[in-house]
């Protein structure tokens, strides 16, 4: 007859293996799940050349980005080169179906008002991101050069 002590102290055969990567498997649930651990600040946004702000779920343009795409219109027809439309609607890294689609009509709204100011429609980038990826402002499509 064998002790109690004995069978807790002997594994079964081929557990060691699996028994070693125990630590890894803890440590990667607890940093996908974010348990105990502060979510990273989100990154600065990038630098654009304009950037055109909505509220709640609106994709209309106002007056005073209307005048504000005028301007930057008529640079770029004298200019030339490619615009990148960015945009962006909900909360950080929320990619869901309807902010991706929201997003999606803003960007193609202000793509239309940049060719609606003479700019050719394949000069113009557009990319629908859902929630934001940086700090900047949850409801708005950035214009910028594409890459910078």
């Amino acid at each position: 007859m064998t002790s109690s002590r004995e069978n807790t102290s002997r594994a079964a055969p081929g557990a060691a293996p699996f028994m070693a990567f125990l630590p890894l498997v803890a440590a990667l649930l607890f940093c996908v799940t974010g348990a105990g651990a502060a979510e990273a600040p989100l990154p600065p946004p990038r630098q654009a050349l304009l950037t055109i702000l909505f509220e709640g779920t609106e994709t209309a343009v106002g007056r005073t980005a209307r005048e504000e795409l005028d301007s930057l219109a008529a640079e770029y027809v004298r200019k030339g080169g490619r615009l990148e439309l960015r945009a962006y609607a909900g909360p950080p890294h929320d990619t869901s179906s309807n902010n991706r689609r929201l997003s999606l009509r803003r960007a193609l709204t202000i793509r239309q008002e940049l060719i609606d100011r003479g700019i050719v429609a394949e000069r113009i980038h557009v990319r629908a991101m859902g929630g934001v990826s940086d700090s900047g402002p949850q409801d708005r499509v950035d214009i910028s050069l594409p890459g910078g």
